[in-house]
């Protein structure tokens, strides 16, 4: 009888141990990662720091696209009085739309070359031009609010005219300043696909 009391315990602890079964249709997997791909560039939300990629882009890990590193020159449309370094505010314009560029790529650098005429003497044109620059550059930092070590000025006197004359027209001309932009902006680097061609 002791024995018949055992073997019915043993049993009852035995079967309380057995695993239990779960309906496969009871169980709920929780994903806590988003493992969605949105923009379509190969990497998944959970990972992506880019998540407005162009279509075809070529991105790194985090799924951001590659810039190609190029050099991009901007004329600006700013017209200085006759011996003079200020710039009024009216000739924002084209210095405007440098700044919204250089916003975009935060990457990039832009030298702010000054350029003058023939008229006068050249040591004086060389200290106008490099004013006229460094009055541009400070609208970009003061005015739209670039970082200073994006920005840089150099006056060029007379020593590159487009028109090498001493006309009215050349000497408009020639009286400029460029915006010439350095770094990683501007184009976005695609991936191969099988209808990519020699010329993408």
């Amino acid at each position: 009888m002791k024995q018949l009391s055992l073997l019915l315990f043993t049993a009852l602890m035995i079967s309380g141990c057995a695993p239990q079964l779960v309906d496969p249709m009871e169980m709920k997997i929780i994903q806590s990662r988003d493992l969605t791909d949105q923009d379509k560039d190969g990497v998944i939300a959970a990972r992506d720091q880019c998540n407005a990629t162009l279509e075809q882009a070529r991105v790194n890990n985090e799924g951001c696209p590659q810039e190609r590193i190029e050099t991009a020159s901007f004329e600006l449309n700013v017209q200085f009085a006759t011996d003079s370094a200020q710039v009024r505010e009216s000739q924002y314009g084209d210095i405007r739309d440098l700044a919204e560029f250089m916003r975009r790529y935060p990457k990039a650098s832009v030298l702010i070359e000054g350029h003058a005429s023939k008229v006068g003497a050249a040591s004086y044109n060389l200290a106008l031009s490099q004013r006229r620059a460094e009055a541009i550059a400070d609208v970009l930092v003061n005015q739209f609010y670039l970082d200073r070590s994006r920005v840089s000025a150099q006056g060029f006197g007379e020593t590159r005219p487009l028109i090498d004359a001493e006309t009215d027209r050349a000497n408009e001309t020639n009286r400029r300043v460029v915006a010439t932009v350095s770094g990683e902006h501007g184009i976005t680097e695609k991936r191969w696909t099988i209808y990519s061609s020699e010329s993408d």
